[in-house]
Parts: C-alpha cells; sequence; structure tokens
C-alpha cells in the first residue's frame, strides 16, 4: 500500500473541520435568507428588497469557498512547520 504523502494527510485533516463550518455557514446564510425572503414577502417589499435577498443567497458559495481555502492554507502552514521541525539539526 502507499504511503500518503504528509501534506494530503495534513489537509484531510484540516478539510474535516472545515467541512463542519460550512455546514453551519451554508444553514445559517440559508436560514437568514428565508427569512429575509418571509419579510419581503410579509412587508410586500419592491424589487431592491428581493434582489437584495438573492445577494444574501448568492453569499452561501463564498462564504464555503472561504473556509475551503482556510483549510488549505492551514494545512500549507502546518505543512511547511512540520517540514521545518523535522529538517532542523540537533545543534540548531
Amino acid at each position: 500500500m502507499a504511503r500518503e504523502i504528509p501534506f494530503i494527510v495534513a489537509l484531510k485533516n484540516h478539510k474535516r473541520w472545515v467541512d463542519k463550518f460550512s455546514i453551519v455557514s451554508i444553514v445559517s446564510v440559508l436560514g437568514l435568507s428565508y427569512f429575509v425572503a418571509y419579510l419581503a414577502d410579509l412587508t410586500k417589499a419592491d424589487e431592491a428588497g428581493r434582489i437584495s435577498m438573492y445577494i444574501t443567497t448568492a453569499s452561501v458559495v463564498i462564504v464555503v469557498c472561504i473556509w475551503q481555502a482556510t483549510a488549505f492554507i492551514v494545512a500549507s502552514i502546518e505543512f511547511a512547520f512540520q517540514q521545518r521541525r523535522d529538517n532542523k539539526e540537533p545543534w540548531e
């Protein structure tokens, strides 16, 4: 069986918590957008109000992309620190 590359292992570890935060973000933003849509229907909002609802819904994609990029960055930093620690000589 092939040994996994350490960066891939670090990325998998960080993807676990990022996926949890992504789900929380999606549920929160979708809940907010449904609440805004309900208020828009309740108050007979104009077109500008409804457009802002769609912009809020589109922000779900941006939030999830930010969480996924954060996992990659944190995994990269952890891998760099691990490589530096492993390659250090005893006198350094």
